[in-house]
């Protein structure tokens, strides 16, 4: 009776952990808000609690402070990215060692849902980036440089922080060497699925190096509003390079590199400076693979759960502000797939290494059962319930993005493809603008923002 008291404690515990391991409709529920236009104040309050409450802060930071600002409310905009920037230095960059080899002792017996979201690198390019409108927005020139410099020093630190990654891959490597047969049970397959990911990976234009050329651009019209415009045009020179044939970014370097040698100006111009975001960019899904292990001798099969990227539908395809078409510029999905790609090799050894160590165990529970197999059923439920893909991310980025820029004449038309007009405003023609056009469907109001400087 002891025994069974035991046994039905270990499901419940391990039950408990699993039951926060499917976030698909938290993503879902995230998505909601920003089509909604969500803003009422029990929505940011509640999520302030579980800030407050150190409850998965840079999931809950990054996706509410979207939302927020999608509202429009800069300032708790920042209040959700700023915690979740600070759980990042010390929650992620800082962890201690005796941290880490707790986590991964956890995501080895269980799966990484038990562990706080420690976010992406572009997630992390975009945080900033992000926080550096809201500053604008609010007219605080000094802190958006700030964000924006860091957004940049991520860009630089790209390269460093994928090498960190694959030293991380190495404690699951030497996890995974203990078996006797590592070679069929790891490295075979492990060939196999990353052949099996090959298929996902043409579906993008990936490269071998990470660069979010958005913040970039971002940056550039930034230290150009801030009158910094030897700083605009070199880091313009960057998005030259990479885009030589797109019209509105030759017509942008041309401003730019005119401006850094003032004695080429005619005459001094106001432009808006168009960046329309383009649907919901790709999501985090799961599939699972049964895959056989070699354990005493027996081939064995067990499921593991493995992320994959999942297309979502885009919106306009381009838009025409006062009848100037706007450009595609970067394609964020390309961005999203490149570093899963970076990234997949880990993720795939971590998966292989905890099927392993519970598969091995499971074997064991069954050899030693002598409690009528209720215990070697206990193992069974617990790993079946624990055997889910991580499928958290920052829900709401946009899938691309196309740009524009325009002489200032002091108003602003927007329609789609079919000249449908969208919206309309006045502005202030002696001043420098952004709009920022933000559209998750055709079928959903067009969300703008303005910046004046």
């Amino acid at each position: 009776m002891k025994m069974k008291s035991k046994i039905l404690t270990f499901i419940i515990f391990a039950l408990f952990f699993s039951s926060c391991a499917n976030y698909v409709n938290v993503n879902a529920n995230y998505e909601k808000a920003l089509i909604e236009k969500k803003c009422d104040e029990q929505f940011f309050s509640d999520n302030l609690k579980k800030i407050k409450q150190n409850d998965d802060v840079i999931y809950t930071g990054l996706n509410v402070g979207l939302i927020a600002r999608n509202c429009g409310d800069f300032n708790l905009s920042n209040v959700f990215f700023d915690a979740a920037e600070n759980a990042y230095k010390y929650d992620v960059d800082l962890k201690s060692t005796g941290k880490k080899a707790i986590n991964l002792i956890g995501s080895t017996f269980f799966d990484d849902n038990i562990l706080d979201y420690d976010g992406s690198l572009y997630e992390r390019i975009m945080l900033n980036t992000y926080k550096a409108l809201n500053f604008m927005s609010l007219n605080d020139y000094e802190n958006a440089r700030v964000e924006f410099n860091r957004a940049l020093m991520r860009q630089d630190k790209a390269k460093e922080y994928f090498a960190k990654e694959i030293e991380k891959n190495r404690a699951d490597l030497d996890k995974a060497k203990e078996d006797k047969n590592y070679d069929k049970n790891m490295l075979e397959n492990k060939k196999d699925i990353e052949e099996k990911y090959n298929s996902l990976f043409k579906e993008f234009n990936t490269t071998k190096e990470f660069i979010n050329p958005y913040a970039t651009y971002l940056a550039s019209i930034f230290f150009f509003m801030d009158k910094d415009y030897r700083k605009a045009a070199d880091l313009f020179k960057e998005i030259s390079v990479i885009y030589p044939k797109n019209l509105s970014i030759k017509k942008q370097a041309k401003i730019f590199n005119e401006y850094a040698n003032k004695f080429k100006i005619k005459n001094e111009k106001k432009y808006i400076f168009v960046l329309y975001e383009n649907g919901f960019s790709l999501s985090i899904d799961e599939f699972k693979l049964p895959i056989p292990f070699t354990i005493d001798g027996k081939i064995i099969f067990s499921s593991i759960a493995l992320q994959t990227l999942k297309k979502n539908a885009s919106s306009y395809p381009y838009l025409l502000v006062n009848n100037v078409k706007t450009d595609e510029f970067v394609n964020l999905d390309d961005i999203i797939a490149t570093e899963f790609k970076i990234n997949s090799p880990q993720m795939i050894t971590k998966a292989l290494t905890r099927a392993i160590v519970k598969t091995t165990i499971n074997i064991a529970v069954a050899k030693n059962d002598s409690d009528s197999g209720l215990l070697s059923f206990a193992t069974a439920l617990i790993n079946d319930a624990n055997n889910n893909a991580d499928v958290r991310s920052w829900r709401g980025l946009a899938k691309s993005v196309s740009v524009a820029v325009l002489d200032n004449k002091g108003f602003i038309t927007v329609n789609d493809e079919n000249n449908n007009l969208l919206f309309e405003q006045e502005i202030n023609k002696n001043k420098n603008v952004i709009l920022i056009l933000r559209s998750f469907a055709p079928y959903l109001p067009l969300n703008t923002s303005i910046i004046e400087r």
